[in-house]
């Protein structure tokens, strides 16, 4: 049973490749990141087959597509939905700030070492074809060729080295199909600082910032200061006058009627 399982799927990519005039390609795979400052991933992933391909592999496009699918490497795994217009069938996977650690898998490999990122996504025959085992070395590069490629990549950073083409701070790949590829895609761009301990500190720390705090301090200190002597100046005169003392004996005189 394994065996008619092998040909089966054998004879499956067989009719890709005998299908290449007519084709763009067995599938194709675009996508676009969006590398953020925090260490953060935005984008969207599109594979995707022509639908004349997958109903001559089984009438059910979404069964056939499912079956090409898993010949391929795991891909970073996202918010997936359907795609499908006139001539395509695929998946779409949006990335929505997800980690950078997420986007370590056998096909995108992005990573951060110190105050660079690195980007690679390799196209060995034997991770984009190596599940179709009863296949030789020959057939999987095929395969792999009879792929196309849109790939770009944006960073925070100025772009240092690159296998692709360079527009400020992006990079992009486009690999047409039955077209021989590079072993892998490549880029290196600068990463921001991370924020360090004394950054967070605050800005009296020993950054060497301008001390805001002690200067709203000090007016906040000034202006309690002025309401207060304005609240001073304002009370009424005939509480702030000493009462008048009169002397036992002026006291006297006017209690007989003469004048103090």
């Amino acid at each position: 049973m394994n065996t008619g399982l092998r040909r089966s799927r054998a004879f499956r990519l067989a009719v890709c490749l005998a299908l290449v005039p007519a084709l763009s390609g067995c599938m194709q795979l675009n996508l676009g990141l969006t590398v953020n400052p925090d260490d953060t991933v935005s984008g969207q992933l599109l594979v995707t087959a022509d639908k004349n391909l997958l109903k001559s592999r089984n009438p059910d496009v979404q069964t056939a597509f499912a079956d090409m699918r898993r010949q391929l490497p795991t891909l970073p795994a996202g918010d997936e939905s359907r795609y499908e217009d006139a001539r395509f069938y695929g998946v779409q996977v949006v990335y929505r700030k997800k980690p950078l650690s997420q986007f370590t898998s056998d096909s995108v490999n992005l990573v951060r070492v110190d105050d660079r990122y690195r980007f690679a996504f390799p196209l060995d025959p034997d991770k984009y074809a190596g599940k179709v085992v009863e296949t030789d070395a020959g057939t999987r590069r095929t395969f792999v060729t009879l792929m196309s490629f849109e790939i770009s990549v944006t960073f925070p950073g100025r772009v240092l080295t690159t296998n692709g083409t360079v527009n400020g701070r992006s990079v992009s790949w486009k690999v047409d199909s039955n077209q021989a590829k590079p072993a892998e895609l490549v880029a290196e761009a600068e990463a921001p600082a991370r924020a360090s301990a004394g950054a967070t500190a605050g800005p009296t720390s020993s950054g060497g910032g301008f001390p805001w705090l002690v200067v709203v301090g000090g007016v906040i200190v000034l202006l309690l200061v002025a309401v207060v002597v304005v609240l001073l100046l304002r009370r009424p005169r005939a509480a702030r006058r000493p009462t008048r003392r009169t002397s036992p004996r002026s006291q006297h005189r006017t209690a007989e009627g003469g004048s103090p």
